[in-house]
């Protein structure tokens, strides 16, 4: 089953759809994702310094949050990396939860850091119940995104 709003997908292996959805649209969470993966480039915005903060401070560990592939699969190589994103759940929703612990924490550079940002935390926390929900049911998670633009 798969879960869609906007660009982000988060799919579970099984039939069974799961009862948790994103209260509203959870693109932040890929916009996150993507600037947290390009902190390792040199990523500079507050997003990308958000993340290093996280890591540093918080000692928050994204790498569950930073497996994720595009949809739009041209080649074998695109669907190797699309079928690599499958993972467990409770990693990501450790992961979804100690970033909101962090976006809590008081942290003035922190929250500096996050300000127009006021949707990721309640984004991940509906992502970290998607994924105890997925773990419960055995199933693995998928994080994916499509960035093609949508047909009329």
């Amino acid at each position: 089953m798969t879960t869609t709003s906007q660009r982000l997908y988060v799919e579970f292996e099984g039939d069974e759809a799961c009862p948790v959805a994103f209260g509203d649209d959870p693109t932040i969470v890929l916009f996150f994702a993507s600037w947290a993966y390009s902190v390792r480039f040199g990523g500079q915005h507050e997003l990308a310094q958000a993340a290093m903060r996280m890591q540093r401070r918080f000692k928050v560990e994204l790498r569950p949050l930073l497996r994720y592939a595009d949809r739009d699969v041209e080649d074998t190589a695109d669907q190797r990396e699309l079928d690599r994103a499958w993972q467990d759940p409770a990693p990501l929703a450790e992961c979804c939860r100690a970033v909101t612990a962090a976006i809590a924490g008081g942290d003035e550079e922190l929250d500096g850091l996050l300000e127009g940002y006021d949707e990721l935390a309640p984004r991940l926390t509906e992502l970290a119940e998607m994924c105890d929900w997925a773990a419960g049911a055995e199933a693995r998670v998928r994080l994916s995104f499509d960035l093609r633009p949508d047909e009329d």
